[in-house]
């Protein structure tokens, strides 16, 4: 990140988020996210704060995104005072004005939300108990916005997760592609021809009646869930810009994609990843123990939620590469098409492994 993105930030907390009293905070890039621009903001005299810049180029409408995680964390606050749960969901901080954000002269959106302290997130998982503390979380983020109207929230990302919508842009973008295919991406798009033709099966599911939508997150992957120092326990799922009305096998298969498979999204050595069977048992039984459960339509389809969204991100990942890197930050010319790689590798193994993983379904849910 750039000094003058600090320098402004610096600018936006002060002006809109801090006393007008306070003492000009330290300001250091915080995490490693692909999509926004996130800072640690620290002042004396004031607790540490986490601040955005919400990436417009990806988010249509990113007011509606801050204003959609002060709603959600607001309730997730309030379920879990009921509850007597130890979760420490950050909530939203709102600006001087009360509004959810503040715009630079810019024109960008920035938003203050709180800094849960003593806790740390996990690029990957590296045992059982972290994945089941895992999917113990996203059982329970499930299970206290059971009961949220999701028709206060405004769609943050029209499109998310439309399996053949991604399929088409990839096609579209084939068709005038900002860098010519390699042997690599002319590999990847083949793994593409080969599965479109069920590509839409849990949209005819959903469709059919079998699968309903309700709240998800939208990106449950394992660096987005907070562990607690001490405990070890995970207490946040953070990261909520994606929060709407969805399937929940989008989210369990993302969960499962993230977490069993421990080399990561693009290991260092280009290895392929591994699919591990007794990392999906430990995530599928934490998320039981989280509270939440699965209808019988959604227990016999939990595969296929894995293996499309394992797809999808493929697919995702490629049409990013051709496009140029428009929506994944990228380090390396390749990055994207590497990621790419790693999915359709990752996919093949969750392929491979349908009888094995279907069991384990059946064993936690009998």
């Amino acid at each position: 990140m750039t000094p003058s993105l600090i320098d402004r930030g610096r600018r936006v907390v002060c002006a809109s988020f801090l006393s007008p009293t306070a003492r000009p905070p330290e300001i250091e890039p915080l995490g490693a996210g692909r999509i926004n621009d996130t800072f640690l903001v620290s002042s004396s005299g004031h607790v540490p704060l986490v601040l955005q810049r919400i990436n417009g180029d990806v988010f249509p409408d990113p007011v509606c995104i801050a204003e959609n995680v002060a709603a959600v964390t607001a309730h997730l606050a309030g379920r879990r005072q009921q509850s007597g749960g130890d979760e420490r969901f950050p909530r939203l901080v709102p600006a001087r004005d009360g509004k959810s954000c503040a715009i630079d002269h810019d024109g960008a959106v920035w938003r203050v939300i709180e800094y849960v302290s003593g806790a740390v997130s996990y690029p990957l998982v590296t045992s059982a108990d972290q994945a089941f503390e895992v999917g113990r979380m996203l059982g329970r983020f499930h299970l206290l916005l059971d009961d949220f109207d999701s028709g206060v929230l405004r769609p943050p990302l029209p499109g998310f997760h439309d399996l053949p919508a991604y399929c088409r842009g990839l096609e579209q973008t084939l068709a005038e592609p900002r860098r010519s295919a390699s042997g690599a991406a002319r590999d990847c798009c083949l793994q593409v021809e080969q599965r479109l033709v069920d590509a839409d099966a849990l949209v005819r599911a959903h469709q059919r009646g079998e699968l309903v939508q309700r709240l998800i997150h939208g990106d449950p992957k394992c660096d987005n869930v907070l562990f607690d120092r001490s405990t070890l326990r995970a207490v946040a799922l953070i990261d909520l810009d994606t929060v709407s009305p969805g399937l929940v096998l989008w989210d369990l298969g993302d969960c499962l994609r993230s977490v069993c498979n421990p080399a990561g999204e693009r290991p260092p050595d280009r290895r392929p990843g591994k699919f591990h069977l007794d990392l999906c048992r430990a995530v599928l039984t934490g998320y039981r123990a989280g509270g939440a459960d699965l209808s019988a339509a959604e227990r016999s389809l939990l595969f296929q939620g894995l293996r499309l969204l394992t797809f999808e991100l493929g697919v995702r990942f490629l049409t990013d590469y051709l496009a140029g890197d428009r929506y994944f930050k990228v380090e390396e010319p390749e990055d994207n098409l590497d990621r790419a790689r790693v999915q359709f590798d990752l996919l093949a193994q969750i392929e491979h492994q349908q009888a094995g993983i279907e069991a384990l379904v059946a064993d936690i849910w009998p």
